[in-house]
């Protein structure tokens, strides 16, 4: 790395223009035409600056910062970088966040959303989590489609009910009900068939029909 000269803030003007010539000490190079100075990034500046930016530069009687970044010269994206907490509001209107190829948001933290109702719009749509809870006191859901597949499915609920024209279910192994009363009813035929068939009862067995065939 090229040494810093020892140079004299008198070298920079307040409100002058430099080009960042590479990262140093914690901020960055700037050459400011007469001399290569050490440069601070002002609070105010949230672009980083990159090598070979075209930046204005003010000065304190001890610091020179780079206020802004006036022309980017390479091909590097632009980032807005703050240090703390950053708080983005609209008082009095919209706050939109545009992006004509994706928008992404990322921390390892906690992304939080409020808002009195929420929207989402896409013609495809993919979550992937380890967990998930979800709270709410109604859900209403129009689908052409659902497909789901895991190794466990626990439902918890006081009422269930189901209405479909056509309803199948597959169980490769087991199938075991327990219910205080059973009731179905059928206003076709109702088919039950098994290589076995049993039936108990502590009391009685009826059996009702216009006609009743055994065997």
């Amino acid at each position: 790395m090229t040494a810093i000269p020892n140079l004299h803030l008198s070298d920079a003007s307040a409100g002058s223009v430099g080009e960042v010539v590479m990262r140093a000490h914690g901020g960055f190079l700037v050459d400011c035409g007469a001399a290569r100075m050490p440069a601070s990034v002002a609070v105010s500046c949230l672009v980083v600056p990159e090598p070979g930016d075209l930046v204005m530069i003010g000065r304190t009687p001890d610091r020179l910062f780079i206020l802004s970044v006036l022309e980017r010269r390479s091909g590097q994206p632009v980032r807005l970088l703050a240090q703390g907490d950053v708080e983005i509001g609209a008082v009095d209107g919209r706050l939109s966040l545009l992006g004509a190829k994706g928008v992404e948001i990322t921390t390892p933290g906690t992304l939080g959303m409020t808002a009195g109702e929420v929207s989402v719009q896409g013609r495809r749509g993919r979550v992937t989590l380890q967990e998930l809870a979800w709270v709410g006191r109604s859900l209403a859901a129009h689908v052409g489609r659902v497909r789901v597949v895991g190794e466990a499915i626990e439902t918890l609920v006081d009422r269930v009910l189901s209405r479909a024209k056509r309803s199948y279910r597959f169980v490769e192994e087991g199938e075991h009900l327990r219910a205080g009363e059973i009731d179905h009813r059928a206003s076709g035929n109702l088919h039950l068939r098994g290589q076995n068939a049993i039936v108990n009862a502590e009391t009685i067995v009826k059996v009702d029909g216009g006609q009743i065939h055994l065997g």
